[in-house]
């Protein structure tokens, strides 16, 4: 049986920005007329190609990694694991994205828009959101309800979880960052972030002990909410995450080493020359580090 590739992420493994220009400013990358010139282009294909792979690409520009887990675990579960299937053969990378973009479920209450999942993007606060209401929901949520500290929380969770379920299941994974959104372009992103512990040391973990201790002791009235982000990062395989604690750590990072910031990135994407020179590292990272 041959080798069979999944990807999964955001606009830097969808391909955004490579556009036919024969079909002029009037299409966007994700219009299937230009699913012909973008699809043989991007890193995924490229790589998939070299090594006369078959591929299925989940990436969609501007998703969150809730998007990324939901898709490629529902996909996963649809192809393979519910029916038992054989995934010997499966090869799995997933780009995430930057770890502030969140899903909500949005109903669709006035009757006005669709319901489904959005995304939100807590960093471009000039977004403007077509669904009812979401604009007045974006400024609450950004004012009350972002936080660095949630959103790390939140991604390690993800890429433990996604980990796991490969480990379970004996499939082959590899992960890496695409970019952390500085909230100023993508020239300005960032190439890593900090993970830290959050750790109430007055918390008793004997309930014998709370007991013994009575009510006027500080720790009794504590419940447990210890969030041990740094030290699930840590736990990672350190081979299944692309230059998981090394500089540079995100696709952004190694191309801008690569060649000039203007040369790899249009707009705000990878351009052709960008997919080309990831394609060749990616390729290049699973042969050494995971033995692909």
């Amino acid at each position: 049986m041959g080798k069979h590739l999944v990807v999964a992420g955001d606009s830097w493994t969808f391909g955004s920005e490579i556009v036919n220009p024969k079909l002029g400013g009037k299409f966007k990358e994700w219009d299937s007329a230009n699913n012909t010139y973008r699809i043989p282009r991007i890193w995924p294909t490229l790589f998939a190609n070299k090594r006369s792979w078959q591929i299925t690409n989940l990436g969609y520009p501007a998703s969150s990694n809730d998007r990324i887990l939901r898709t490629v675990e529902s996909w996963l579960y649809e192809n393979y694991l519910s029916t038992d299937e054989d995934t010997s053969n499966l090869r799995l990378i997933v780009g995430w994205t930057s770890p502030e973009r969140k899903d909500f479920f949005y109903t669709d209450p006035l009757k006005q828009s669709h319901p489904g999942w959005t995304t939100i993007w807590p960093n471009q606060s000039h977004f403007d959101y077509v669904q009812p209401g979401m604009n007045d929901f974006f400024k609450q949520y950004v004012t009350f309800l972002h936080d660095e500290r949630e959103a790390n929380n939140r991604y390690v969770h993800q890429v433990k979880s996604l980990e796991n379920l490969c480990k379970v299941h004996n499939i082959e994974l590899c992960m890496f960052q695409a970019f952390y959104d500085a909230g100023t372009g993508i020239h300005n992103a960032n190439d890593n972030t900090t993970f830290k512990d959050y750790v109430n040391k007055e918390y008793i973990n004997d309930d014998r002990e709370k007991q013994r201790l009575g009510m006027k002791h500080p720790g009794f009235h504590w419940h447990y909410g210890n969030e041990l982000t740094k030290t699930m990062w840590d736990s990672v395989e350190e081979k299944r995450f692309y230059n998981k604690n090394k500089d540079p750590h995100t696709f952004f990072g190694w191309l801008k080493q690569q060649d000039d910031i203007d040369k790899v990135i249009s707009g705000q994407h990878p351009n052709e020359h960008g997919h080309r020179l990831w394609a060749k590292e990616i390729e290049r990272y699973v042969a050494t580090e995971l033995g692909w």
